[in-house]
């Protein structure tokens, strides 16, 4: 009975605990020179910060849907202090143009057929390097050095892109259910010769999928092999797979693992 009690009350105050921890929101905009259109972004900074202090960010892509939970995510997690409390999380929503979302224009490496708003990735990772990041590093005191960069579908492929690309750009990249099968596994065919090139920094990288078929059909797979073929000691790297998950429901188990695994020594 006494058991059962304990339960219940951590049950009912476990949500104040959370909510005590929340951040404070400061929602803005920038003009990028590089995309050529105003982004909005949102910086949510934990309660407890002291400019004293230097914060690891998690970017978060998709924000608008993404954002919620993220911080969700984050405050279980800190709660159980499996990561630092002092993260701070930027929120990147989506561009819209005449209501069309244009994600795929910003997340898309490769022209994709009957979408004439693809391969943009390289005006997007320009807009996150020289102009978003420096931004929040003035606002927030930031530890750079750890930035995170946590992407989902088109997000996720964007995210394996980034660290192909520019590996100095983030510490850690969390990608959740990429969709890797695009131009013809377009990342999977040049992801050779980039994870050779990157030799200078230390990085983590996750990846969760779904598995069986989706596993093999997300392109993740191919990807996964060529990730085991290089071996490299500046990459830690995991990929993960999850049974009867959706292609959403995968993203609460694949963020909680991902930062777990970002932040385990």
């Amino acid at each position: 009975m006494k058991k059962r009690l304990l339960f219940c009350m951590s049950i009912i105050f476990f949500p104040m605990c959370i909510h005590a921890q929340y951040h404070n929101v400061k929602t803005d905009s920038i003009y990028s020179v590089h995309l050529k259109e105003y982004r909005q972004f949102q910086i949510n900074i934990p309660k407890k910060y002291d400019k004293a202090d230097s914060f690891d960010v998690l970017y978060v892509l998709d924000g608008e849907w993404g954002t919620s939970l993220t911080k969700t995510v984050y405050e279980f997690l800190g709660y159980a202090e499996f990561i630092p409390k002092n993260i701070v999380i930027v929120s990147i929503p989506n561009y819209y143009k005449d209501g069309v979302n244009m994600r795929r224009r910003d997340f898309t490496p490769v022209r994709v057929k009957n979408q004439p708003v693809s391969k943009g990735v390289i005006n997007f990772n320009n807009f996150l390097k020289d102009e978003l990041i420096p931004l929040i590093n003035k606002e927030v005191s930031t530890n750079p050095r750890n930035n995170i960069l946590y992407g989902s579908s088109l997000g996720g492929l964007f995210t394996i892109y980034s660290y192909l690309e520019e590996p100095t750009l983030f510490k850690s990249y969390i990608s959740i259910e990429p969709v890797l099968r695009l131009g013809d596994n377009y990342l999977s065919k040049v992801a050779d010769s980039k994870l050779e090139q990157n030799t200078d920094t230390k990085n983590r990288l996750w990846i969760s999928s779904r598995n069986g078929k989706d596993f093999e059909d997300m392109g993740v797979s191919k990807f996964e092999s060529i990730l085991k073929s290089n071996p490299s000691k500046n990459l830690d790297w995991n990929v993960s797979t999850y049974e009867n998950k959706t292609h959403f429901s995968v993203i609460w188990k694949g963020l909680y693992d991902g930062l777990k695994f970002i932040y385990d020594k």
